[in-house]
């Protein structure tokens, strides 16, 4: 493909005339459209880049725009000679009458730049393929789905991988900033929907591209705090996909659809009544038209994963979170230690969480070890041949029943959700209810009562809970 039909030089011209043309008219609305389409990079030519760029900079600190601000801004920053100087910017708003095909040329400018950015991109596959690397021909294919999946974000987003200017990168940091300090409700990172959880990691919740390891023992309600988080993403961030290497998929659907429903999974075999049905019905309603994903392939390993992920993407499924349970169950590659194989996953996983600008949940198997201390609430080191999670993972959370240890506990009916390790903020234990296998949010008069319990049980030299207890 030569170069003229990746760009077109008048068109960059007649998009930036119009924009400022529609800047000296306050049209804001074509403002809008043109800047949400375009970022300098989206511009072949080096000048209208600059000249872009400055725009947007004037825009950005709401000072006006007109050739003699953006003369002025351009020799501020020893960029108007290379922009092609004061002329150049007369130049551009005199061959445009006025501003009403902006957009419509900015789409235009648009579409050159998917064009340039896919052309370099398919050259890299192609590269990659051609060169003898030694590389497993499953792996090439995985690298390719990547390199597809980077321009499909290119395509959705304008933006590119790689090095950036402060000056695009702040854009969206204001406009973030500006959204947290006008609206009450936004919240910046993603919600778990579990109260007593969110309540711990506000404000900055679970930021974009982050790993949450949730590690604890057999029958701690790994599989329950997944799927209660799963409805939740669903609800109310995006799409989810979930990979169950130890569940068959219809039995994570059931344990969903019974969180989900607030009906006893149990109910489903031993007869449900009128109530139990419509609860049932009504939630099947919302959730079969939520963007919902599950894969029980056994023994998935990461590059299943990340094609499978990367698939989705590609048929326009936007995912919030990946759910996968759990990590050593997956196939890890070859390694002198297992720790060190584990480790190639979770750096791939952290990897995948940032590709899709959402969240991924790991859940992994602690060892037996733990059984014979005093207090089993989970610590990081107990997991099992994955030393490098701490590295990796943004957030780590150990769940604990203390009635599983305990027939006579004053926490029965509880889960603590002790959050260990916060990259993003504190840490401190949350509790929620637990009945059923679902995770229920609790009143904070049933947490003062069961706070009372444990202070009197603690009182009578009951050793199991003179250590850990949780924060209201």
């Amino acid at each position: 493909m030569t170069n003229a039909a990746l760009h077109n030089h008048d068109t960059e011209q007649a998009v930036l005339g119009g924009l400022i043309l529609a800047c000296q008219n306050g049209d804001e609305k074509r403002i809008a459209a043109t800047t949400g389409l375009l970022k300098p990079a989206s511009f072949y030519s080096a000048p209208h880049r600059m000249i872009y760029a400055q725009i947007l900079a004037l825009l950005q600190a709401n000072q006006p725009v007109d050739v003699m601000t953006l003369d002025a801004r351009l020799k501020s920053v020893g960029e108007d000679d290379r922009a092609g100087g004061f002329a150049y910017l007369v130049e551009l708003v005199k061959n445009i009458p006025s501003a009403a095909n902006l957009v419509a040329h900015a789409r235009l400018v648009r579409d050159y730049a998917v064009r340039r950015y896919a052309m370099g991109k398919l050259a890299d596959a192609t590269e990659l393929l051609s060169t003898a690397s030694g590389d497993p021909v499953a792996d090439q294919i995985t690298a390719i789905h990547g390199i597809l999946a980077e321009i499909n974000d290119y395509a959705s987003t304008g933006e590119r991988r790689g090095l950036r200017h402060v000056r695009e990168i702040s854009q969206h940091w204001i406009d973030d900033l500006e959204k947290r300090q006008t609206q009450p409700d936004y919240a910046t990172g993603f919600t778990s929907g579990i109260p007593s959880l969110d309540k711990l990691i506000a404000p900055k919740n679970i930021p974009a591209g982050s790993l949450v390891v949730v590690g604890a023992r057999p029958k701690m309600g790994k599989s329950a705090l997944m799927v209660s988080v799963m409805d939740h993403f669903a609800d109310t961030h995006g799409g989810v996909a979930a990979f169950s290497l130890e569940m068959p998929d219809d039995q994570i659907w059931e344990r969903y659809i019974a969180q989900k429903s607030r009906v006893n999974a149990n109910r489903f075999y031993t007869g449900m009544d009128d109530a139990e049905w419509g609860a049932l019905s009504s939630a099947m309603g919302v959730a079969l038209d939520r963007q919902l994903f599950i894969d029980d392939t056994p023994g998935i390993s990461l590059s299943h994963i990340q094609r499978e992920v990367r698939r989705l993407r590609a048929d326009g499924v936007k995912l919030s979170l990946i759910a996968v349970d759990y990590l050593t169950l997956m196939q890890a590659e070859k390694a002198e230690r297992n720790d060190l194989a584990y480790g190639l996953i979770t750096k791939g996983l952290k990897a995948l969480a940032k590709e899709i600008d959402g969240v991924v949940l790991l859940l992994t198997q602690l060892n037996r070890n733990l059984e014979s201390r005093s207090d089993k609430r989970p610590m990081p080191s107990d997991s099992r041949d994955t030393g490098q999670i701490e590295q990796d993972c943004d957030m780590w959370i150990g769940l604990y029943r203390d009635d599983v240890y305990h027939e006579d506990s004053p926490y029965a009916g509880t889960i603590e959700m002790i959050l260990r390790m916060n990259r993003h903020g504190g840490s401190g234990t949350a509790v929620a209810g637990f009945h059923a296998g679902q995770i229920i949010p609790l009143e904070q008069s049933v947490m003062e009562t069961m706070r009372a319990n444990a202070e009197e049980a603690a009182a009578a030299n009951r050793k199991p809970y003179k250590r850990g207890g949780f924060d209201g």
